[in-house]
């Protein structure tokens, strides 16, 4: 009897099956993108940009004002002041001219944060679609040089909070091996040092 003949139908057909099925591998694009050297640096500059912003002049500016306008309150309820009716007066003009010197240094400065602000956060997502790319590109090799059919993103989500993924059984991460390639990759070159020169002996002194 031939050997396939002795084989029942349907252990060859899910042999067949098993032969065909795709392989798929699982990547955690989110916390893969957490965990890169260059997102810590991009927080770093970012939180380091941010806190300049109340650095800059018209910030200080405006401060200054506000202090100013706090102490001449202060002034103002004063009950030796209130009695003076001249002084009370000067006090009371002063207050109001500050006051719309403040109005117009706080306009001013908030023109220049949400501008600053709006750079702020047009680098940052150009950076992170970067980085994105860059792991979707790695994640992407590394499984088709380790024979998979796919990989999938398991830590993503739609936009009402459901799991993009809903189940998968037993699909190899990649994760590990896709951070480690791109912390490699962002490694900067450093050059080498240049081999220190032999000191000049007297024999190097007399002419040849």
């Amino acid at each position: 009897m031939h050997a396939l003949q002795a084989i029942p139908p349907v252990l060859i057909f899910s042999a067949m099956i098993a032969a065909a099925a795709p392989r798929f591998a699982s990547v955690k694009v989110k916390e893969i993108y957490t965990k890169l050297p260059s997102t810590t640096r991009l927080q770093e500059e970012v939180k380091l940009e941010r806190e300049e912003i109340m650095k800059n002049p018209a910030a200080e500016e405006l401060r200054k004002l506000l202090a100013e306008l706090q102490a001449i309150q202060a002034k103002l309820s004063e009950k030796s002041v209130q009695q003076d009716e001249n002084k009370y007066r000067d006090l009371a003009r002063t207050y109001e001219l500050r006051r719309q010197e403040a109005q117009a240094a706080q306009a001013q400065f908030e023109v220049f944060k949400e501008a600053t602000q709006k750079e702020i956060n047009r680098k940052m997502v150009a950076s992170m679609r970067k980085s994105l790319n860059r792991i979707v590109l790695i994640s992407g090799e590394i499984a088709r040089e380790r024979g998979f059919d796919s990989a999938f993103d398991n830590s993503g989500s739609t936009n009402t909070g459901v799991p993009l993924v809903l189940f998968a059984k037993e699909a190899p991460d990649l994760s590990a091996e896709v951070l480690a390639t791109l912390s490699y990759m962002e490694i900067p070159l450093i050059e080498e040092p240049a081999a220190p020169k032999s000191p000049k002996t007297d024999e190097d002194a007399v002419p040849k």
